[in-house]
């Protein structure tokens, strides 16, 4: 018979287990672990809802800050492209191919510079602006990994413009 408030009874994790019980002993042990059990499916469960929500911040981290820096780089095309256009030119011809070639330099030799679409507005003579519009898909830039979360990249552009006088 098992006494409770008897002597030889202790008290683990607000159980009383009489020390003369054994079969109490193992009705506890199974509570316990039933309890473990029940905790690791509530972890389960909370780990299915909290993780696309940390996979989303983390993927639209990476990805804007892939075009952050697809940006910097168009920026910096537009602006190498427009210098090389205000610089004195035999014709309008040269001064467009060295143009593409100072935006394609900025853009390096990957995919900004094959989508790169440049457009010019040369100026006629001395003091005339010079206007450089670069345009590249933002696919080209970064890949489009929040399509999945319904945030997508299709049909938009990182854009660029830069104005300067024409020497």
């Amino acid at each position: 018979m098992c006494h409770f408030l008897g002597a030889g009874n202790l008290v683990r994790g607000g159980v009383t287990v009489d020390g003369d019980c054994p079969d109490f002993r193992g009705k506890a042990r199974d509570y316990r672990r039933g309890k473990r059990r029940r905790l690791g499916a509530i972890l389960s469960a909370e780990l299915l809802l909290v993780l696309p929500l940390v996979a989303a911040a983390a993927l639209s981290l990476i990805e804007f800050g892939m075009l952050m820096v697809g940006q910097q780089r168009v920026e910096t095309a537009a602006r190498g492209a427009c210098r090389a256009a205000s610089l004195p030119a035999d014709s309008e011809d040269e001064a467009k191919s060295a143009a593409w070639q100072a935006a394609r330099g900025a853009l390096g030799n990957g995919r900004l510079a094959e989508a790169c679409d440049l457009r010019l507005s040369l100026g006629r003579g001395t003091g005339d602006d010079v206007v450089a519009e670069v345009r590249v898909p933002m696919n080209a830039a970064a890949p489009d990994m929040l399509r999945v979360f319904g945030l997508s990249l299709e049909g938009r552009c990182l854009r660029a413009r830069c104005m300067m006088r024409k020497e």
